[in-house]
C-alpha cells in the first residue's frame, strides 16, 4: 500500500528543522481544531486526536461523540472511550467522563485500559457529587488490586468519599494510609484530607492519635487540636495544660505561633480564638476536580490506534514492573509532544502497545506493526530482556526500530536496528576527553565495581583513554559488597594517612583525575577514605548515578569541580532543550526526564525522516543514518555508521552544594 507524503508546511518545517525547532502552535479556545474536520470516521478520529493536542477538549469529546455514532462497533472503541473519558474530564464534562468509563468497563471488563479506569471513574462520581457511589466503587477496586501505586490511589479516593458523607474516623485512617504510601500530589492531597479529618474528630480520638503518633505526623497536629477543642468548650485549665505539653515536645513544630496565639486567647477570656491553622475549607470534590482537569493522563490510556497517513508503534512496557512502567510512560509524553509540535494534525499517527516486560508480548507486538503497511518505525521496548529478542524480529521484518536502551551490543543485530540513550560508553568517553583535551589531564586513573555494569565501563575508559594519548596509571576494583574501603584507597598513596587535610596537603599520586563510575553510595563512602588518606585535591569525573541532593550536600567538600555527564538537564540554556522542558511542562505539568527527552528526540528522528521524503521503510532507515544531525533536547545528535546514538553529552559540575552548567552537549566526537 503507498504511503502518503507529509503536506507540504510539514515538509517546509522540516526543510529549516536543523537550524531551529519551532515551539508547540499556540492554543485556541474555538471548536474546530487546527486543520479543520476531516471527513469520513477516521478524519473525525483525526480530528479528535488533533483536537485533544491543541488542548480543545470540549471540541474533542464532539468528535468522539461523532465518531461511536458512526462507528458503534468500531475495532479501535475500547482504545477510543479511553480518549473520550480523558477528554471529558478535562473538558469538565463529568457526565460524559462517566458514561464513557462505565461503558468501556462493561464492556471490556479485562481490557488494556480497566487497571487505570475504575480509579479514574471512581474520582469522577466523587467529583461530580456522588459520594456514596464513589465510596463504594473504590472499596470494591482496593479489595482487588494489588499493585502499591494504584491501591494508594484508591485508598485516597475512598478516604475523600467517606469525608464527603461524614464518615470522619474512616476518613482519617484512610488519608493517612495513603499519605504514607503515597509521593508527590497524591501525598499532599492525603495530608490536607487527613488533616480535615482530624478537625471533624473528638478530643478521645484525638488523643488516641496524639500518643499513637507522637512527634510524627499528624501527632502535634492533633495536639494542636486538643488545645483548641478545650478553648472552644470554656476548658481553659485543659487547654493550658495541652499548651505546655506542646511547648515542651514540639517547640520547633511549624505550628508553635499557632500555638502561642490560643495561650494568649486563653490568657485573654475576651480575646477571639484565631482562625484554624488549617482544613478550614477543605472540599475534597474541588480537589478532585481540579486533579482531573490538570493531570497528565496515563500513558497506556493514551492510545487512539493507528490514524493519520503514517504510523509510529511505540513498544514500551506500561504495565512493567517497578520503575519500568514509568519510563514507559514517560517515553510515551515525549513522543507525544513532538508529534504534536512537528506534524499535522493527523498525519502521524502512534500506534502505544504494552509490552508488559516480557520479551514474548515484545515479538509479538512487533510482528504486528510489522503487518500493518502503514507502521514505518518502531520505538522501543526499554527493558533488556524484550529489547534484544524484539529487535531481532524488527530487522528481520525489516520494520527501523529504535531502541531505548542501554543492552549491550544491541544495534549490531542488523542494519534496521538503532539506539538512543547515554550508555555507559558515551559517558566513560566524554569524560575521557573533556579531562584530557580540555583540562590537560595526562594521568588517569578508575576504581570501579566489579560487576557487569563496573568492568564494561574500565574497558570504555581505558581505551579512550589510550586513544588520546594519555595514560591510565592505576585501575583498581572493587566488590560491590564491600564495607570496608580502607585497602583499596591506601594503595593508591603507597603509605599511611599523614592527616594533614587542615593544611591542604595533597598525598603523592600516580594519576592528577580519578573516574568514579558507581553510585552515590559507595561514592561518597570511597571520597571520605580518600580525604582520609590526604587525597584532598584531585579532579574527579562522575556518572549521572551521583545526582543525588544528599550526596551533593554530604560530599560538597570531596568534589568540588567534579565533571558529570548527563543526557538532559534544566541548567541546559540550547534552544531547543529549553523550548523541550518548557513545553514539557506546560504539558504534562512536571519536569520532564531523560526518558521523556529520549522519547522526543526518537520522534523527532522519525519526523526529519519522513520530512526527507521517506515513503517507505528503507527509506526511513536510510534517513536515520544519512540525514544528519538532529537537534534534539540531549543535544545535536545523529546515528553513526552502526545506528547508535552519537552526542557529546551535556557536562555539569559542582559549586559549593549545587550543580552548575560545564558544557552545552555537542555533535558525537571521536
Amino acid at each position: 500500500m503507498p504511503v502518503k507524503r507529509l503536506s507540504l508546511p510539514v515538509l517546509a518545517l522540516l526543510l529549516v528543522f536543523c537550524a531551529a525547532c519551532l515551539p508547540v502552535s499556540t492554543r485556541t479556545s474555538t471548536t474546530t481544531p487546527q486543520g479543520g474536520a476531516r471527513s469520513g470516521p477516521d478524519g473525525i478520529l483525526a480530528s479528535a486526536e488533533a483536537a485533544y493536542s491543541q488542548g480543545q477538549y470540549g471540541a474533542a469529546v464532539d468528535y468522539y461523540k461523532k465518531y461511536l455514532a458512526a462507528e458503534p462497533d468500531s475495532p479501535r472503541l475500547e482504545s477510543v472511550l479511553a480518549a473520550y473519558g480523558l477528554a471529558a474530564e478535562k473538558a469538565g464534562q463529568l457526565n460524559d467522563a462517566a458514561s464513557a468509563y462505565e461503558l468501556l468497563l462493561n464492556r471490556y471488563p479485562a481490557g488494556e485500559f480497566t487497571a487505570e479506569t475504575g480509579p479514574r471513574l471512581a474520582a469522577v462520581y466523587l467529583a461530580s457529587g456522588d459520594a456514596a457511589r464513589a465510596e463504594t466503587l473504590a472499596a470494591s477496586l482496593l479489595a482487588k488490586e494489588r499493585d502499591a501505586a494504584r491501591q494508594s490511589r484508591l485508598r485516597l479516593i475512598l478516604a475523600q468519599s467517606q469525608w464527603t458523607r461524614g464518615a470522619y474516623p474512616e476518613a482519617a485512617s484512610n488519608f493517612l494510609s495513603a499519605w504514607r504510601s503515597s509521593a508527590g500530589r497524591d501525598k499532599a492531597e492525603a495530608e490536607e484530607g487527613a488533616l480535615a479529618s482530624l478537625t471533624r474528630l473528638n478530643p478521645g480520638t484525638l488523643e488516641q492519635i496524639q500518643k499513637q503518633y507522637g512527634q510524627n505526623f499528624p501527632g502535634p497536629e492533633a495536639a494542636y487540636l486538643l488545645i483548641r477543642q478545650a478553648l472552644q468548650a470554656g476548658d481553659r485549665d485543659r487547654a493550658l495544660t495541652q499548651a505546655e505539653y506542646f511547648s515542651r515536645y514540639f517547640s520547633t513544630h511549624r505550628l508553635m505561633p499557632q500555638v502561642r496565639a490560643l495561650r494568649e486567647a486563653a490568657d485573654k477570656p475576651g480575646l477571639a480564638l484565631p482562625p484554624p491553622a488549617f482544613a478550614e475549607n477543605y472540599d475534597p470534590r474541588q480537589t478532585v476536580g481540579a486533579a482531573l482537569a490538570e493531570a497528565a493522563p496515563p500513558a497506556s490510556m493514551g492510545r487512539i490506534g493507528t490514524i493519520g497517513d503514517v504510523t509510529l508503534a511505540v513498544i514500551v512496557p506500561l504495565s512493567g514492573e517497578g520503575s519500568s512502567a514509568k519510563y514507559a510512560q514517560e517515553i510515551v509524553s515525549g513522543l507525544k509532544l513532538a508529534v504534536a509540535a512537528f506534524s499535522a494534525a493527523g498525519s502521524i499517527g502512534l500506534n502505544v502497545m504494552d509490552s508488559r516486560g516480557s520479551a514474548e508480548e515484545a515479538v509479538r507486538l512487533v510482528n504486528a506493526a510489522a503487518a500493518d503497511p502503514k507502521v514505518l518505525a518502531v520505538v522501543g521496548p526499554v527493558l533488556s530482556r524484550e529489547t534484544a529478542s524484539a529487535a531481532q524480529a524488527a530487522d528481520r521484518a525489516g520494520l527501523p526500530l529504535i531502541a531505548v536502551s542501554q543492552q549491550s551490543n544491541l544495534t549490531a543485530i542488523g542494519p534496521n536496528i538503532f539506539r538512543i540513550f547515554l550508555t555507559p560508553k558515551h559517558q566513560a568517553e566524554a569524560v575521557a576527553r573533556y579531562t584530557v583535551l580540555v583540562q590537560g589531564h595526562r594521568q588517569l586513573g578508575i576504581l570501579y565495581p566489579d560487576d557487569n555494569y563496573g568492568k564494561p565501563i574500565y574497558g570504555y575508559f581505558e581505551n579512550e583513554v589510550r586513544r588520546l594519548g594519555a595514560e591510565l596509571t592505576v585501575a583498581e576494583s572493587y566488590d560491590p559488597q564491600t564495607g570496608d574501603w580502607s585497602a583499596l584507597v591506601s594503595g593508591l598513596t603507597g603509605g599511611p594517612a599523614e592527616r594533614k587535610v587542615s593544611s591542604s596537603y595533597q598525598a603523592p599520586t600516580d594519576f592528577t583525575a580519578l573516574y568514579l563510575p558507581d553510585s552515590a553510595g559507595p561514592v561518597a563512602q570511597i571520597l571520605a577514605q580518600l580525604a582520609f588518606y590526604d587525597v584532598t585535591k584531585m579532579q574527579y569525573l562522575g556518572s549521572p548515578l551521583w545526582l543525588s541532593q544528599d550526596f551533593l550536600v554530604g560530599s560538597s567538600r570531596y568534589v568540588q569541580g567534579a565533571v558529570i555527564p548527563v543526557a538532559l538537564s534544566e541548567l541546559s540554556r540550547r534552544e531547543e532543550s529549553r523550548r523541550f522542558i518548557t513545553n514539557f511542562q506546560s504539558a504534562y505539568g512536571y519536569v520532564p526526564d531523560q526518558f521523556a527527552a529520549y522519547g522526543y528526540d526518537a520522534g523527532l528522528a522519525v519526523i526529519k525522516a519522513l520530512g526527507q521524503g521517506a515513503e517507505s521503510r528503507e527509506a526511513v532507515r536510510r534517513n536515520l543514518l544519512q540525514g544528519g544531525a538532529v537537534p534534539g533536547a540531549t543535544g545535536p545528535f545523529s546515528f553513526d555508521a552502526g545506528g547508535e546514538y552519537s552526542v557529546d553529552p551535556t557536562l555539569l559540575s559542582v559549586k559549593g552544594r549545587e550543580l552548575i552548567l560545564l558544557r552545552e552537549a555537542g555533535a558525537g566526537l571521536r
